[in-house]
């Protein structure tokens, strides 16, 4: 059985990168680790558990991924806005993993939060993508 998780990852990032936007459908970058000194708004792919989700002649894996959005605007709007497009990328899309085939992924938790600075704001999504071996 493989995990398709480095895969995964790297499919998500391609659909994300370049296809993100903000506010006034600016690009907002997207990152598996952040350049020191890298200017807000940013997406940042997060944390990701993996289990078995196998059928008995067929291995496959569910993954449930995190998705972080950082911004300083003042408000929620372009939090709010950059997270819209995440959705609307990655929710029940037919995106390419190689050696797998994607089952589904879809969006199932999102929530803002506000820094202690008072001024950036986090937003957190979280993806599950059910993946099975070609």
């Amino acid at each position: 059985m493989a995990l398709h998780s480095w895969e995964l990852q790297k499919s998500i990032f391609s659909t994300l990168n370049g296809n993100t936007t903000g506010m006034d459908g600016a690009n907002v970058p997207v990152f598996d680790d952040v350049p020191e000194g890298t200017v807000y708004p940013y997406v940042v792919l997060g944390e990701e558990t993996a289990a078995n989700n196998g059928t008995k002649n067929l291995d496959g894996v569910e993954h449930t991924l995190t998705i972080h959005a950082w911004s300083q605007y003042r408000g929620r709007r372009e939090i709010k806005e950059i997270m819209q497009s995440v959705y609307e990328n990655l929710h029940n899309t037919a995106i390419s993993v190689t050696g797998a085939s994607l089952v589904s992924i879809r969006q199932e938790f999102n929530t803002t939060l506000a820094e202690q600075d008072g001024i950036t704001r986090h937003g957190v999504m979280r993806f599950r993508a059910v993946v099975f071996d070609n």
